[in-house]
């Protein structure tokens, strides 16, 4: 049986997934019991606290655009899904079944966006390629500025005993452009190709091999409804989900590279 919760949401998406899901959720005006949605363009970090506050069962996070300082996930109790633009926990699940547990030698990273809009697809980028490579990243030389630049780091998998080289190669799109543009490469004897085009195509992802290559099929689920079916599943089941950590985590990462710039 599918786990239920009222759902206190404002933007449409989400109003739209809840009316998808009639047997699982319905509105509610207050954060008690139920699972909250807080729009990532403003102050999500204080809300996510006062929701926690007020006996929330579970709090989704769609797109954040900055991470405050103050953010530390060991505040939180209760589950907290992050809807990222770049990235879904299903696709990054698929991503990893059809490497077949393969490790990968090096990944790159290649993203663009517009000014002032670089840190969210650098965010995704890094975590696309912290999958991928299966292990945390840390900064081994490379700094990105405002206008972009190039970066390496390395990442420590769980499986194998040497590090993973991670190239990141960020850019700035021109003023007349709106969408960012993301692409994340593993190699090795399986080859995986992440891409994020922002056209309508959305996320793609590519597995090559030996026998030939395979286009992963289309995620037809929306995204918000994917995260409060997440959300939903792990308030049912006292789960600790990985999302917000994970995020803390590669707000790390590029603020290290930002930071540098800086002190270069």
């Amino acid at each position: 049986m599918s786990p239920v919760f009222p759902v206190v949401a404002s933007h449409a998406r989400y109003r739209a997934a809840v009316a998808e899901l009639p047997r699982s959720t319905w509105h509610a005006e207050t954060a008690h019991g139920a699972v909250v949605v807080i729009p990532g363009e403003g102050a999500w970090w204080e809300e996510l606290l006062e929701a926690q506050a007020a006996g929330a069962s579970a709090v989704v996070v769609s797109h954040p655009q900055s991470i405050p300082a103050a953010a530390q996930a060991g505040l939180v109790g209760i589950p907290v899904v992050v809807e990222r633009p770049h990235l879904r926990a299903d696709a990054a699940a698929e991503a990893v079944r059809r490497r077949a547990e393969t490790p990968a030698t090096v990944v790159t990273v290649e993203c663009a966006a517009p000014s002032g809009g670089l840190d969210p697809v650098l965010r995704d980028g890094v975590r696309w390629a912290a999958v991928l490579a299966d292990g945390p990243l840390h900064a081994v030389s490379g700094a990105i500025p405002a206008e972009g630049g190039m970066a390496l780091l390395e990442a420590r998998p769980l499986t194998v005993a040497d590090p993973v080289p991670v190239t990141v190669l960020a850019a700035v799109l021109g003023t007349k452009a709106r969408t960012p543009l993301l692409r994340v490469t593993a190699l090795a004897k399986v080859r995986t190709v992440v891409e994020w085009d922002g056209l309508g195509s959305g996320l793609s992802i590519r597995t090559s091999a030996e026998g030939g290559s395979m286009r992963a099929p289309n995620h037809y689920e929306g995204s918000a409804r994917l995260a409060l079916r997440r959300a939903m599943e792990a308030a049912s089941e006292g789960a600790v989900l990985p999302d917000l950590g994970e995020l803390l985590a590669d707000q790390l990462v590029v603020s290290g590279l930002r930071q540098e710039h800086k002190q270069g």
